[in-house]
């Protein structure tokens, strides 16, 4: 809990938020918790930053395969991961499909319910911009 003298310095700080913080804080507010924009309470802040990995990359032409999607430490281990992928895939936001020649490997990109998503949140983002009421 907080004492008083934490209390007194966030009321301080509370005084001195820039502009440019107050917009982050709306679009926190907006978009919190992630899956209420779909009215898909399963969709988690876990699940939120491993379908903003795989569609990152998949924006900039550089989709990931499964492997390099698991691969990523900084976001759990492997099979944590892969357990995360699976959902996202059950819950229809992203889908894993082979790309050119090798039957092998699968690419995970996004799909229409993943791109609704990403328009939601983009529209929340620029909503976040404009002044307050």
């Amino acid at each position: 809990m907080f004492d008083i003298e934490h209390i007194r310095i966030y009321k301080i700080l509370a005084m001195n938020i820039t502009p440019l913080a107050e917009a982050y804080l709306r679009f926190l507010k907006l978009t919190s918790p992630p899956g209420a924009l779909l009215g898909d309470e399963e969709f988690d802040a876990n699940l939120k930053a491993l379908f903003e990995a795989t569609v990152m990359h998949w924006s900039l032409g550089k989709p990931l395969s499964v492997l390099e999607t698991i691969s990523q430490t900084k976001l759990g281990s492997p099979a944590t991961l892969h357990k995360r992928l699976q959902r996202l895939i059950a819950q229809d936001f992203v889908k894993s499909e082979v790309w050119g020649s090798d039957k092998r490997t699968k690419f995970v990109s996004p799909t229409n319910k993943g791109l609704v998503y990403i328009d939601l949140v983009g529209g929340k983002m620029f909503k976040s911009l404009a002044p307050p009421n």
